[in-house]
Order: structure tokens, then sequence, then C-alpha cells
């Protein structure tokens, strides 16, 4: 399975190299997408411009925040479109190869809740064309939304003063629309565990550097990769080097990665994992 991801900044911090590197050591054929040249690209990556998926033209950020999360989701969808594999988010960092069963494969972050960080759909589902659609919409009314809430956003936009989509809730288009489309397509009996994707809850994500943490409690033989919630994480934490027996480390001891002298410019790229939560 090819695997597929984006970056949007000049440098690829320590973290999002180790993902990227660990994606490698699967033997995956990985992309990386870029707009710019970029520091810090693991050996192995195969570095491809961003346009031939969809260009800066279409940047859309949080208005807030300023975070480029929803135009990574709008970009994965259409690289499932494209067919060109899975899409992953750079944060997530893999134990094994993940492998095609059925029409998809996507795992719960929660109990609700359906992570986008890893996302495979096969070509042509309906599925993809659904994400499409509801993702570029500029003023989404979210079918998940309450009524009383979709008849608001509705009358807003009868009266021409609709809610631009980069003031909607966060997640709005990435793992709330995937999940509630999942659902409308009856497509929830083979979503994989929590453990499959996700693991780590998201209380526990600045053990990832401690060697004397258990980690192996939230990793199963089934665990394909792990989302290290880097959104939740300091530029400083992101930069730290992890101790012997930590997770980090022994995910690069295993791909043979080498953990990079930090310099600021590494600190400057914007990620393109997909928070939930910030």
């Amino acid at each position: 399975m090819d695997l597929n991801a984006l970056w949007v900044g000049k440098s690829l911090p320590p973290l999002q190299r180790l993902c990227l590197a660990s994606a490698v050591g699967t033997g995956a054929r990985v992309r990386l997408f870029t707009y710019e040249p970029v520091e810090g690209i693991p050996p192995g990556v195969e570095v491809v411009d961003g346009n031939e998926v969809l260009g800066l033209d279409k940047m859309v950020r949080h208005r807030k925040s300023q975070s480029v999360a929803l135009f990574s989701d709008r970009f994965r969808y259409e690289v499932l479109a494209k067919g060109l594999g899975a899409w992953f988010d750079t944060d997530m960092l893999f134990l094994k190869a993940p492998h095609e069963t059925g029409d998809y494969l996507v795992g719960w972050q929660e109990p609700e809740l359906v992570s986008a960080g890893f996302i495979w759909v096969t070509p042509g589902h309906p599925l993809i064309n659904d994400l499409r659609q509801h993702a570029f919409d500029q003023h989404p009314i979210p079918g998940w939304y309450p009524l009383w809430r979709r008849i608001y956003l509705s009358v807003r936009k009868a009266v021409g003063l609709p809610q631009h989509v980069s003031d909607s809730d966060w997640g709005v288009i990435g793992p709330n629309l995937l999940t509630w489309l999942l659902q409308k397509h009856k497509m929830t009996s083979e979503i994989r565990p929590v453990s499959w994707s996700c693991g780590l809850p998201w209380q526990e994500r600045r053990t990832i550097w401690d060697g004397s943490y258990d980690w192996r409690k939230w990793v199963t033989p089934d665990t394909v990769c792990v989302h290290l919630w880097n959104h939740g994480l300091t530029k400083e934490e992101r930069a730290r080097k992890p101790e012997p027996g930590s997770l980090l480390q022994t995910v690069a001891d295993g791909c043979g990665f080498a953990w990079p002298e930090v310099d600021e410019g590494a600190l400057k790229g914007e990620a393109n994992c997909q928070p939930n939560n910030l």
C-alpha cells in the first residue's frame, strides 16, 4: 500500500522526520507532498509537488488559529480520489505496514469518533465523492449538528450571511465528517479498534520520550501506527531527544533513524496533522 502525506512549511521537525522514516521502514512507497523545498526529509521519502493534487489557490485556514488543517482535510480526500493510496498525518508513527482489507481501512480515535489520521478507501468508492462534496462546501451545514443549529445556519445562509468553513468547529470536515459519512454509508462494522491507529491516549502524549514508561500496554499485536498528538505538544517537547527504551527511540532504532540536532528552523513548519480538540 502506498502512503501519502502533506507538509506545508520549510523544515520538518524531528517528530515528523521520525514518523516519515518509520513509514519508509515498513517497506511501503511513501510520498510527501510539498509546495517548496523542505529541510529534513528522511531518505526513501518521495517528494512530490503538492500542486499535482491541490493548488495553493485552494488554501483555507481556520480563522482563529490560522491552522492549515482544513486545507489538509481537503487534500487527503483528493489523494483518495486520485487513487494514490492511503493518507497519513505526519504525526502517525508506524510500527508495521498497513494492508488493504475490504473497501476501506480506518480506525476509531475514540469510541464515537473515527480517526482521520490514517485513511484508505478503495478507489471509486461513493464515500470518496461524498467526502469531497462536503469538504469543499464553503458554507457547510453539518448533518450531525442538532436540528436547532442546522436551522440557524440555514437561516443565515438564506439571508446572505452564511458561516464560512474557516469559522466552523474544529474537525468539521475532518474526523467529524468522516465519522458521519461512514455511519451514513453503513460502513462502521469494519472500523478498526482504537489501538489499531491511535493507541496512546491524549493524556499520555507526553510519555513518548520516557524510557521508564510502559507504552506497550497501549500497543497490541494489531497496532499499525500510533498517533503522537503533535498539536498537544510544545515546540520544545517536539524537539526533545528520547530516552533508550522509549516508544520514540524503540521505533527509531527499528528503522535506523538518527535523532537530528535541533535548529530553530526545524520548529517553524506547519504540521498537516488533524487535531480535533485544540
